[in-house]
């Protein structure tokens, strides 16, 4: 009874300026009765089947079902969902995919790793590529063919198509230049009737959350994981447009000099403002040169710390940035420091695929 009352009241204010006064003054005599009829039920004169009825009726008169009711309820939830992601990613939490290796073994990008016997059962593939993110790649050709060329395209996602001497074409979903690089092939290659063109597995770059939030509050420290946008960073503009590329990409890198910081790289050290001690334990780790980690090391090309005597003094307002697998990382030693207008937030999160590194980053 009283939850009955308080819909009518609810649908009653909801729509004040729908209903017409007399609609109003029937709706608030039927409130007063039902709180007339709990405060002494007994001296009322009135049966709660007889209130029921009469409330039931006055609320499919005053306040009908609207057509599609349901549906538009539905429609409206979504939409308040959409927009709430939506604010979240844009000022909270930003998903990011862990696109190289220049991370490892801290964070990984996608992995390729030749295999010998065929793929799982489908069921098994399945669960692999929901929870581990990994994906199996099988091609054997019924007759003698060579390959003629390697043909990217995207739907949704990237695909290579592969075509052969014979005609026949073969759609892989694998990035033509991972195919080229990590697998080998390339034009020219023959293959014989039942012979695997390829056989392997690619694993999903680690999928991490960045805290966009966190340097409204304190700037990058020494350390730690941060992503950045490359607008404004000449070295890597500059090569983007040589590859016919415009606008600027996402890096993820750690932050291992602030401003006024001065860096020297003394292989497979990190000196910082000449100190050797390194500032935290996560660059410890990877000067420590184990378990993955290689140190930091002077690589052929680069533009900055060319020698162990050579020094850097961080900019005001700019960020030094090197990625925890020195020896293949394109970094602050190519391309200088990150300005502070181009920091997005830190690596705060891994959270797929499933594996020894889900969990904070550190």
């Amino acid at each position: 009874m009283e939850h009955l009352r308080k819909a009518i009241r609810r649908l009653r204010i909801r729509q004040k300026d729908l209903l017409s006064p007399e609609s109003q003054q029937e709706a608030e005599a039927f409130e007063k009765n039902v709180a007339s009829y709990l405060a002494a039920p007994e001296s009322t004169g009135t049966t709660a089947p007889l209130l029921l009825d009469q409330g039931e009726k006055l609320a499919a008169r005053l306040f009908p079902p609207k057509r599609w009711a349901g549906l538009r309820e539905n429609v409206e939830i979504f939409l308040v969902a959409i927009a709430a992601a939506l604010a979240i990613r844009a000022y909270f939490l930003q998903p990011f995919k862990i696109p190289t290796d220049s991370m490892k073994p801290t964070l990984y990008g996608i992995q390729t790793v030749a295999r010998v016997e065929p793929p799982p059962a489908a069921p098994i593939r399945l669960f692999h590529l929901l929870l581990f993110g990994r994906q199996y790649h099988y091609l054997r050709l019924a007759h003698d063919a060579s390959l003629t060329d390697l043909v990217p395209g995207k739907f949704l996602v990237e695909y290579t198509d592969l075509l052969f001497d014979d005609g026949e074409k073969q759609r892989v979903w694998v990035p033509a230049p991972a195919l080229v690089y990590k697998v080998g092939l390339r034009p020219g290659l023959f293959f014989r009737a039942g012979e695997p063109v390829f056989n392997f597995m690619t694993v999903a770059g680690d999928q991490v959350l960045v805290n966009k939030a966190v340097y409204n509050f304190h700037p990058p420290r020494r350390g730690e994981v941060f992503v950045f946008r490359t607008a404004g960073i000449e070295g890597i503009e500059s090569t983007l447009r040589d590859h016919g590329m415009e606008g600027s990409l996402f890096y993820i890198k750690r932050c291992v000099g602030v401003p006024g910081d001065r860096l020297r790289i003394d292989p497979p050290f990190l000196r910082i403002n000449g100190s050797t001690t390194p500032p935290n334990a996560a660059m410890a780790r990877v000067e420590a040169a184990r378990n993955g980690y290689h140190g930091y090391v002077i690589l052929p090309g680069q533009q900055y710390l060319l020698s162990p005597e050579e020094e850097v003094v961080v900019p005001k307002d700019g960020y030094w940035a090197m990625g925890d697998n020195s020896p293949d990382s394109q970094d602050s030693r190519f391309w200088g420091p990150v300005p502070r207008n181009d920091l997005v937030g830190t690596g705060l999160f891994v959270y797929w695929p499933f594996s020894p590194r889900w969990g904070w980053i550190h």
